[in-house]
């Protein structure tokens, strides 16, 4: 088998991902697949150019809502409304600036990441380095349409990379791929040249030149970090979006149509010319009455398209909605509830886990590669997704709870968080910190006043009277 094989699963989404990559770059992507998202009517084709000039027209009327794009960026709007809090080993913070080789910092890949799964239901995150290992590894994103080919054993991955390549001032097509295998227990990679091998079992290696026995790749789903491909999240609201399109098509179509009246003569000589400041006289045939008139269609089917416009966008609207259904049923049994989150599609708060589990990993794979401690990294994502500050009561009563010792200052520290009273951007150590820096009159970080400075440098708030 060629090295472009596609996996069985990957055949069977690879349109559904079409579809939202369409959808998402809006009315010139949809509307150039032309038929394959709007039909042509069959009336179009009796005519003598097989209707290519009425359907040109047809669709240059139609217009395409822009409604996935805007949903995606106000659910990771939403997610990330408070930022994930990240801790890793020190000698990854550099990171937070320069998360891929590009300099993507670690928030906004972040962002990327939890983007696509949102739009695709996918995404990929692998760990790579320059060949001497001496450097800081990077995060490598892959899109869902890249990982063509897979090994559920997660020993082989096959990674599509065809894109342009740069010339000088030049860009060209190149077909490549990269072959992420597990050999031996040892991790190697293959690439390709459109199918041939350029490059055989290279191996990576991590600091002190220690081979990695694990390939250092992640697939992120919307609900987990299975191989397993999820659909795409917004699927629903994508396939909404082309039958409004659909719809509008048609709608226009008959505007259109009723607001072009044609002129008809009866029992008489057409006018060589019609509209304002043209006489028209009808001569008929001897016995008989001449007429003339303009007709048009009714517009009946307006209304009713004006109708399934809007149930349309209903759907649109509750396909979107799904996604924020994941509070638990207060009538729901044990079994019923297990029933219905195995059978739903993914939820913002599966989501945000997937994404910041799936970016864990890919950053305990960096720390492994530079000897540092894997269990350092802990990225702990928002769930809090709607305003919801914690009452002053609330807020007592959580004290209570912890000073009776029902919690740890860990569990009462990320609830304050959560509640909105504690800040994000600090750990509960770090708290810590700070209150026993208040405790003792001091403010943490004071900056020391150098006596050499010019005075009017230290500018001191004026003193009231």
């Amino acid at each position: 088998m060629a090295v472009n094989s596609k996996h069985p699963d990957y055949a069977d989404r690879v349109g559904e991902w079409a579809i939202m990559r369409h959808c998402a770059r809006g009315l010139k992507a949809v509307a150039a697949e032309g038929e394959a998202y709007l039909p042509m009517p069959s009336g179009f084709r009796a005519q003598e150019d097989a209707g290519v000039a009425a359907y040109s027209a047809y669709s240059m009327r139609a217009q395409f809502p822009e409604i996935v794009t805007p949903s995606i960026s106000g659910m990771v709007g939403i997610i990330h409304r408070s930022e994930a809090q990240i801790k890793m080993p020190e000698a990854m913070q550099g990171l937070w600036e320069r998360a891929t080789k590009d300099g993507l910092p670690l928030e906004a890949m972040h962002r990327r990441v939890t983007s696509e799964l949102l739009l695709m239901g996918r995404y990929c995150l692998l760990v790579d380095a320059a060949s001497t290992g001496s450097d800081m590894p990077w995060l490598a994103g892959y899109s869902a349409e890249a990982l063509i080919n897979w090994s559920p054993d997660r020993d082989l991955f096959v990674l599509d990379e065809t894109g342009h390549v740069r010339n000088e001032f030049e860009w060209t097509e190149q077909q490549a791929y990269r072959v992420l295998r597990l050999v031996n227990a040892t991790y190697s990679v293959e690439t390709y040249k459109g199918l041939e091998r350029q490059m055989e079992g290279a191996e990576p290696r991590a600091r002190a030149n220690k081979p990695i026995k694990e390939i250092p790749f992640v697939v992120i789903g919307s609900r987990d970090l299975s191989v397993a491909v999820d659909e795409p999240p917004l699927i629903g609201v994508a396939r909404a979006a082309l039958a409004l399109y659909r719809l509008d098509a048609d709608y226009r179509h008959q505007l259109y149509s009723t607001g072009q009246e044609t002129c008809v003569v009866i029992n008489g000589e057409a006018p060589t010319a019609v509209g304002s400041g043209v006489v028209v006289t009808i001569n008929g045939e001897p016995g008989r009455q001449p007429d003339m008139k303009y007709v048009g269609p009714t517009g009946k089917g307006i209304e009713a398209h004006r109708t399934a416009i809007q149930d349309e966008r209903d759907n649109a609207a509750s396909a979107g909605a799904r996604l924020f259904d994941s509070e638990k049923k207060s009538a729901e049994s044990g079994d019923a509830l297990r029933i219905r989150y195995a059978a739903q599609t993914a939820t913002l708060t599966s989501i945000a886990m997937a994404s910041a589990a799936g970016l864990e990993k890919a950053l305990r794979y960096v720390a492994m590669m530079i000897g540092a401690s894997p269990d350092e990294v802990v990225v702990t994502p928002n769930l809090s997704f709607m305003d919801t500050p914690m009452a002053a009561a609330e807020a007592k009563a959580l004290m209570e709870v912890w000073k009776g010792g029902g919690i740890s200052y860990q569990t009462y520290y990320e609830n304050l968080q959560r509640g909105q009273i504690a800040s994000v951007e600090r750990d509960h150590e770090e708290e810590q910190v700070l209150v026993a820096a208040d405790q003792e009159g001091l403010e943490p970080e004071e900056e020391e006043v150098d006596p050499a400075a010019d005075p009017l440098d230290q500018q001191q708030p004026p003193v009231a009277a």
